[in-house]
Order: structure tokens, then sequence, then C-alpha cells
């Protein structure tokens, strides 16, 4: 399938992340949450992140890297690369992180995270946002005391132009500003070589 990607100005990037802040925002303070720890889904995840805990006023980061790998075998998998847990101690007995991503496809990178804080923090409050989330892709309520997103993608549906009015979702793929477009097509960041060395 040719993917049909549509380019987001720096303007509406921050439209979007504006509108999770204000969402965010009222549910921290009508429940009473102070965010610990903000862990951004790296990459992608890192820069929506920056403003979000700018905007919010959250200090700390706890950046986690979960990674699509192609294999010199022909062999894939998704797989944490990154993972501050030894180096960040933690003795608060319920923190709070909120996980933030940029674009979730089928949502396999956010569960690793959120298994590994649940796995390491059995009583942590995790919360999670955002930019966009393929339509239909998992959501993580029975696992989350939060989830929130901006706008929802076609993405591997394949709807046509007219369903996606309907639904309310983009028909494009979004290219945010950060990032590179004949990059997106040929996906080398995916290889082994360009990950371990």
């Amino acid at each position: 399938m040719q993917k049909n990607y549509k380019r987001m100005g720096h303007k509406e990037f921050l439209q979007h992340t504006d509108k999770i802040c204000k969402h965010l925002g009222k549910y921290i303070q009508d429940n009473g949450i102070k965010i610990d720890y903000v862990c951004p889904v790296l990459r992608s995840g890192a820069v929506p992140a920056v403003y979000i805990s700018n905007k919010l006023n959250i200090v700390k980061f706890f950046p986690m890297q979960v990674k699509h790998i192609t294999y010199k075998n022909g062999d894939n998998e998704i797989k944490m690369i990154f993972n501050p847990s030894n180096s960040i101690e933690i003795n608060k007995k319920e923190p709070v992180f909120l996980i933030v991503e940029a674009m979730q496809s089928t949502g396999t990178s956010v569960e690793i995270c959120i298994n590994e804080i649940k796995n390491r923090y059995k009583d942590a409050k995790i919360l999670y946002v955002c930019l966009t989330k393929e339509y239909g892709s998992k959501d993580f309520k029975n696992k989350l005391e939060y989830e929130y997103t901006a706008f929802y993608y076609n993405g591997n549906n394949e709807f046509s132009k007219e369903k996606c009015e309907e639904l309310n979702i983009q028909y494009f793929y979004p290219l945010f500003p950060w990032e590179d477009l004949q990059i997106e097509l040929e996906h080398p960041d995916d290889l082994e070589e360009n990950i371990f060395f």
C-alpha cells in the first residue's frame, strides 16, 4: 500500500498540543493529580513531550525508546532499546507518569512502555496522550488513569476520503514538522545497522 503523507505545519502542531494541554490540564486539576515524570516515547514523542511539559510545568523526564527493527536476516521486531529504570531511583509509592507519543499506529510501542512501568512500579498511575492515533487502534483504558488523543488518522484502514470525512478522521498520514518525507518513505531508521553499532 502506498502511504499518502500530508505535511503538518508548526501552527497546526501547536494547535494539537494546546488541545492536549487544555484537556489534560483540566483533568489533573479536577482530580488533584501531580505528574511526577513525563515519559516521551522516543523519538517522535520527544517533541510534543517538551512542549507539554513546559506548558504544564512538569520538570522530570523518564524517556523510553521503543523501536521497530528490521534485521539483516529479514526478521522484524518491536523492542525497547532504551530504558531509564536502572538509572533513576524512584521512592514514591504511587509515582505518576505521563506517557507522550506523537503518532500511534498499532499501539505496541506504548503498550511496551506501559507494561515496563507497571512491572517496575506496581502502584504507579499512568496517563497517556498522543497527537494522533490510527483510527481503530488499541486503547489502554483498562491499564491507565487517563488517555487522550488530539485527532485520528486513516492509516492502514484505507478508507476513502469520503469515509474519513464521515468519521471525522484525517485521510492522510501526518508528516510532522520535524520529519523528513524521504526518510519516512524509505525507513532507513528501522535498519539493524542504524540501531546497533
